[in-house]
């Protein structure tokens, strides 16, 4: 086997999908796992167990496997400050996109996903549980392991092959390890927003942080408060609304990135800049692992 061949068989394209695929398989079979347990089981901390051993530690035997520092790519903390205002922005754009595109599929009478992980249903209902459990393990937990995952490797790891193509795939990858086509879009677009802040800010903490509040916002004001003022105040004015709040919030939100960047062109950055998306889209998007992750979802989420 020629040294050529062997770099390419450890290029992301062929070995980050491969990893995809692995915690896509240990995800169903924890899932199967977790509806064994003992009735005197605490669901709350084998969640958060189970969410540990499925996102987080896959993600430092990888590294291991490939030889590398978890500080590097992994876009941990920004050199250059936290960026707030950006980050309020982005955070106004998150939830009025959100609630718009629940809107959406409020009005045309379908099932609307939270962002709440893949896990959410083992706990049943949150009445009578401790608040701390709670927290933990489905606010907490799997903020920071999904964005350790997909912001800290999947992004980082394509980042070589254009930035654009690197938010892309996260944000795929992303919406893939929540197994609902239904509301894919759901998970897309907050994939992409989550991989946009990471790569402007340039570290996973603000995407982080975004992530938090969106679980927060999940379990403890839920998406009844959309059906309960759709219904008070009617559809269409509702739909004005979220879309005027969006527009505004991304309009304030992309004029901050442009106030970002300047800051990067005075002073640019110690490390290569990443090469443009287009040249590396066939690499990316027809490589044969990626094409099997597709595979993989497609079969777990419609033949399972």
């Amino acid at each position: 086997m020629s040294e050529q061949f062997r770099e390419k068989l450890k290029s992301p394209v062929i070995t980050t999908p491969l990893l995809v695929i692995f915690v896509i398989a240990a995800m169903q079979l924890s899932k199967h796992a977790l509806t064994t347990l003992e009735s005197d089981t605490n669901v709350f901390v084998a969640v958060g167990v189970v969410q540990l051993a499925v996102l987080a530690l896959p993600c430092i035997v990888y590294y291991l496997i490939k030889g590398r520092k978890l500080s590097e790519p992994m876009l941990i903390v920004s050199k250059r400050g936290p960026h707030i205002l950006f980050l309020v922005f982005a955070a106004m754009v998150f939830v009025s996109g959100m609630l718009l595109i629940k809107f959406f599929y409020f009005v045309n009478g379908g099932n609307v996903a939270s962002l709440v992980n893949f896990y959410q249903d083992f706990s049943g209902t949150t009445e009578g549980s401790g608040h701390l459990e709670i927290i933990l393990s489905l606010i907490i937990i799997p903020a920071f392991c999904e964005e350790f995952f997909f912001r800290g490797i999947v992004l980082s790891e394509y980042r070589k092959f254009g930035t654009a193509n690197a938010v892309i795939i996260s944000a795929v990858c992303f919406a893939m390890l929540h197994f609902s086509i239904e509301n894919l879009f759901i998970y897309l677009f907050a994939g992409l927003l989550l991989g946009f802040v990471t790569a402007v800010s340039r570290s996973i903490i603000p995407s982080i942080a975004l992530h938090l509040l969106s679980n927060t916002l999940s379990i403890y004001a839920s998406d009844a408060f959309l059906r309960v003022t759709v219904v008070k105040n009617g559809a269409y004015f509702i739909g004005f609304v979220l879309v005027v709040l969006t527009g505004l919030s991304l309009i304030l939100m992309l004029s901050r990135v442009e106030s970002i960047f300047y800051g990067y062109a005075e002073k640019p950055p110690a490390e290569a800049l990443p090469p443009k998306s287009i040249a590396n889209f066939a690499k990316v998007y027809l490589s044969p692992t990626f094409l099997l992750l597709i595979a993989a979802f497609v079969c777990v989420t419609v033949l399972l």
